[in-house]
């Protein structure tokens, strides 16, 4: 039976626009009688989430979408103007830069607090200490007011705190932003760690790399709404593909319609034309070009990302092509990929025909191509590798 270690219940956030104490007043009331709530910011909309307890769950979005919002709430920061939340369990959060630190007293002081307010005290205190101080790393500095501390030193400190009170819900918001890579590296495996220990972790990060490696499950919040809910890869493919302009995406379309012009280009999958596949599918592309004088064109085929950057072009003169001619005076071209390794997301698959000497580009026809599927890699494409 899975333990609810979060219950989130029709959250919403409102901050009223206040100018004048007058203003100030009644945005008071409108929030107290949960009054009409149009002149204002709407910062959370009917949030309704459960964190069961061994879960690890990214909260994705662009700025302003609510998620930072949302982790206050749960951490007891702030609270929601209407709906409920529980949370049963002890919970670490890592939020803005220097959250729960007294900026004026040193590093070490402010450990002592972090212990003693979480009821460790005595020896065990003594002991949590040094190995927060070993894993901060920050030297002399623990001796310093953290109000002199680089916002680096500042999440280092805050992390090392979390690794010794190691609580049952780990809230973070971007922390693996800051630092350099070598304690990022470090603060991840010690992630891996706590989530492989049975931990639970609520993340926000704009890394989809940081997202998929230590999630596996995802929200995304646009505007303050959950846009979509579920495993880690859809949603965040998803997010991503946002980010183009639905209206810029090619529907098959053909630049200039004259000699060697392309009437069609499709992705064959099984006999059918499709514009998603699946990750290391078999998948033929298929090219139709006017070509009226049986002149053989040369034809150029590029895979280019969703917002046009190259991944893989290549040319018919370097293979031994063997267009056949249809009735109708069309070249039909085949080229056959038994192993599509474009990673998942979007892209535009790109035709163009040639003059036969390579002198003058004559047409361009683009297809969408969306590719399915679950993988931690990076980038657009897989390379071939052993590991030794």
């Amino acid at each position: 039976c899975l333990m609810e270690l979060i219950k989130i219940n029709n959250i919403n956030k409102f901050y009223p626009h206040v100018v004048t104490n007058k203003q100030r007043v009644k945005g008071m009331l409108k929030i107290l009688f949960n009054r009409n709530e149009n002149d204002g910011a709407h910062i959370l909309k009917d949030i309704n989430l459960t964190v069961n307890k061994g879960e690890s769950l990214a909260i994705i979005g662009h700025n302003g979408a609510g998620k930072s919002t949302l982790l206050k709430i749960l951490s007891g920061v702030i609270q929601p103007s209407s709906g409920s939340f529980k949370v049963n369990g002890k919970v670490g959060a890592l939020l803005e830069l220097g959250s729960g630190f007294d900026p004026e007293y040193s590093g070490m002081e402010n450990l002592k607090m972090a212990t003693a307010m979480n009821g460790i005290v005595g020896k065990e205190a003594n002991e949590k200490i040094s190995k927060m101080i070993e894993f901060a790393d920050i030297g002399d500095y623990i001796y310093e007011p953290v109000k002199n501390y680089s916002s680096g030193m500042v999440v280092r400190l805050g992390f090392s705190v979390i690794t010794q009170i190691r609580p049952e819900l780990l809230i973070t918001d971007e922390v693996l932003a800051v630092g350099d890579e070598g304690f990022q590296l470090k603060c991840l495996k010690w992630i891996d760690d706590y989530l492989q220990a049975g931990g639970t972790l609520l993340l926000v990060s704009h890394s989809v790399y940081h997202v998929q490696k230590l999630c596996k499950k995802a929200v995304w919040l646009d505007h303050g709404a959950i846009k979509k809910y579920g495993d880690v890869f859809e949603v965040t493919q998803a997010y991503q593909e946002s980010f183009s302009d639905p209206n810029k995406l090619p529907s098959g379309v053909s630049v200039n319609r004259t000699t060697y012009h392309i009437h069609d280009a499709i992705i064959d999958y099984e006999g059918q034309a499709v514009e998603e596949v699946e990750f290391g599918q078999a998948v033929k592309l298929v090219v139709k070009v006017y070509s009226p004088d049986q002149v053989i064109p040369n034809i150029c085929i590029g895979f280019v990302t969703h917002n046009g950057i190259p991944v893989y072009g290549t040319y018919s003169e370097l293979y031994d092509t063997h267009p056949y001619f249809d009735e109708s005076g069309y070249a039909i071209y085949e080229v056959y990929m038994p192993n599509l390794q474009l990673l998942p997301g979007l892209y535009e698959v790109r035709f163009h025909t040639m003059t036969p000497e390579n002198i003058q580009m004559i047409d361009t026809f683009e297809k969408p191509l969306r590719v399915l599927g679950k993988t931690r890699e990076l980038g657009a494409t897989r390379l071939e590798m052993v590991w030794k």
